[in-house]
């Protein structure tokens, strides 16, 4: 029975992953996310129900559209698995109750951000800001994380942005880094947060460093910073007690 109930909770994760998947190339499209049918990106022919089967479809047409051949972007899959394997960890650390369902809201709009800022340079507000409202509210309501918490979290966390926006007129961050970063705050509160943002920066350094040794980018390159973010939040969400536990256990 408990398998069962696994399958479905991965079930569950592979459907809302392909529902990611349309909210990420809808609205780069311009198109509304809950409107209108599925279609190929190349040839446009609508997609019936067997196309739209979460990993199966695609591996059934080999990463091709039914009709023109044209490729499918490998990301649809990767993303239904990802976000079903991250459903049934967050059901293993929590079981089936309100913190599993605010955790996988938060899972969802962590990989819309990952994925599109990874894609096109961009966090959007139409992502983060919906994300902010839901993270104040279920976390004020659910009261697991201390109300000033959230609340300065969101506040010094966005203000750390906001300063090296000033400072750089622009050059260094974005708009959409001072919104990723209240998100941070506001769904983990300021201790968790300000981990999750140095665990970003950390990450952002070695991959970085990886890159500009390989020669795969040069100092000028932009780099989707908001994937780093997401990457920390994620991490803090789902190990943020083991982190923190660790890190203090240093300079025990």
């Amino acid at each position: 029975m408990e398998i069962l109930f696994f399958a479905g909770i991965f079930l569950l994760g592979l459907c809302v992953g392909s529902f990611l998947n349309v909210a990420i190339f809808r609205v780069h499209e311009g198109e509304q996310i809950v409107r209108g049918r599925s279609k190929c990106m190349k040839c446009e022919e609508p997609l019936g129900p067997r196309d739209l089967v979460p990993v199966l479809s695609y591996l059934a047409l080999k990463g091709r559209c039914r009709r023109c051949k044209a490729v499918v972007s490998w990301q649809y899959p990767l993303i239904e698995l990802v976000t079903g394997v991250l459903f049934v960890g967050l059901y293993l650390l929590h079981g089936w109750d309100l913190v599993f369902v605010r955790d996988a809201v938060f899972v969802s709009y962590l990989i819309i951000i990952f994925v599109y800022d990874l894609r096109h340079m961009l966090i959007l507000d139409k992502f983060t800001i919906p994300a902010m409202i839901f993270a104040v509210l279920v976390n004020l309501w659910l009261g697991l994380v201390p109300a000033w918490s959230i609340l300065a979290g969101g506040v010094v966390l966005a203000s750390f942005f906001w300063i090296q926006l000033l400072i750089s007129q622009g050059k260094w961050v974005g708009g959409g880094d001072i919104r990723m970063g209240a998100l941070m705050g506001f769904m983990l509160g300021l201790t968790h947060g300000a981990v999750a943002l140095f665990l970003a920066y950390v990450l952002g350094g070695l991959v970085g460093a990886y890159l500009l040794v390989t020669g795969k980018v040069d100092r000028k390159t932009p780099i989707p910073f908001g994937t780093f973010m997401a990457v920390g939040t994620l991490a803090m969400l789902l190990a943020g007690k083991s982190i923190v536990g660790w890190y203090l256990g240093l300079f025990a």
